[in-house]
């Protein structure tokens, strides 16, 4: 028996629909295994600082998680069209950019003494931040 959508091609709404939920689906089991892989090497920490555990197998759990992650970029980019791509790059780039230029004006405001020294976990904060912004922005229709 054939079903009317294996016969009548789907409608444009159809196809954003189901477009729509399958890139949920995907980003949804994309947060979990990553939440998973976050507790997993954390797990893997403790056991390496209480001295049960190599150092070798925390760097290959590492290894795998890095492989997985390139692995997650690669496949997502294949995955959405020519404009979500443009929005991602365009953003990426923009939080890249503006990020070089506050962690210089940081640097430079601590090295004469106005500043705390720079640390890693706020300039990373805020190029996600600002990377999110942009592509929001992006999103909707703000440039």
């Amino acid at each position: 028996m054939t079903h009317k959508s294996d016969v009548e091609p789907l409608s444009g709404e159809l196809k954003l629909k189901a477009r729509r939920s399958a890139w949920i689906r995907y980003f949804i089991i994309a947060v979990l295994i990553s939440f998973g892989a976050g507790l997993g090497t954390g797990y893997l920490s403790g056991l390496f600082e209480s001295g049960k555990l190599p150092i070798w197998i925390l760097y290959a759990a590492w290894a795998v998680v890095l492989a997985g992650l390139a692995w997650f970029t690669r496949d997502y980019f294949r995955r959405i069209d020519e404009l979500d791509l443009a929005d991602n790059l365009w953003s990426h780039l923009i939080g890249y950019y503006v990020t070089l230029w506050a962690f210089g004006l940081w640097y430079v405001l601590y090295d004469i003494g106005r500043a705390p020294e720079p640390s890693a976990l706020p300039v990373i904060a805020f190029m996600l931040v600002t990377t999110f912004v942009v592509y929001g922005a992006r999103k909707l229709g703000i440039h």
